[in-house]
């Protein structure tokens, strides 16, 4: 088989995959919408703020982190095993439009779920705060910081998900999962490392990687990077997930069965 892009080819078979792909992907993305609404819609319910209601609320990102990064892991799931890996790498394409394919595929359906979640989540508070009166404490919308290190968290979570599916050959969630722990716990505990050294040891600090941090030294102190290094950060952590994908695409040529 010609390893060369075809653009003829490439459109064969992202049909073929839509086609064999398509009912997981709506009854997947229809459990997640109902899970969403499940969690988010009960501050309408009252006409008061209700600090349970509001993290019940909150609390609906897990099933958007979760569910994707479950579905993300079954993304190479028909390399993994003999009975579908043969004729998946048989099939009149090259690596890299198989590749191109799945790729698409979950990129846009990673995103389609977060534009969901971001889209029901100031919605709902919009409407749930229209039937509040004016003296009344209101809901209020994630701070764009927190939106902004939850995504970029929620596609390097997904990058890594990709990347796991195609490398570990069994239970390659848990498996992806146990690293990116590993990695999570490294990077929370080298940043409250760097901002305690930096900041003389104070009472208490509050810090999430590559974010603000918030320090408690008989008063309340919030630290912010200049504005070209949350930039770098950005490029940063973009070039990461880039990263993840382009191992994955490496993986997928050495990929046998």
């Amino acid at each position: 088989m010609n390893q060369s892009f075809n653009i003829t080819r490439f459109q064969r078979m992202l049909k073929f995959y839509i086609a064999e792909y398509r009912r997981s992907y709506l009854i997947t993305l229809a459990l997640m919408v109902g899970g969403m609404l499940l969690l988010m819609s009960p501050i309408l319910a009252t006409e008061r703020y209700n600090d349970l209601l509001y993290g019940l609320h909150i609390s609906s990102i897990f099933v958007v982190i979760l569910g994707s990064s479950l579905f993300t892991g079954t993304a190479f799931s028909a390399y993994n095993n003999p009975s579908q890996g043969i004729p998946a790498l048989m099939l009149p394409a090259s690596r890299l439009e198989k590749f191109l394919v799945i790729w698409l595929a979950n990129l846009l359906f990673v995103v389609l779920v977060a534009g969901i979640f971001y889209y029901l989540h100031h919605g709902l508070i919009y409407l749930a705060n229209q039937d509040m009166t004016p003296t009344v404490q209101h809901y209020w919308p994630l701070p764009s910081e927190v939106f902004g290190f939850i995504g970029f968290s929620y596609f390097l979570l997904q990058g890594a998900c990709f990347l796991g599916s195609l490398y570990f050959t069994k239970n390659a969630f848990i498996k992806t999962l146990g690293v990116l722990m590993l990695a999570l716990v490294l990077a929370f505990g080298f940043n409250l490392f760097l901002a305690y050294q930096f900041t003389g040891t104070p009472d208490h600090i509050n810090t999430f990687p590559f974010t603000f941090w918030d320090v408690l030294e008989g008063r309340h102190y919030r630290v912010v990077f200049p504005s070209s290094v949350s930039t770098l950060t950005k490029v940063f952590l973009a070039g990461v997930v880039i990263a993840l994908w382009a191992i994955t695409y490496v993986r997928l040529k050495e990929k046998e069965i």
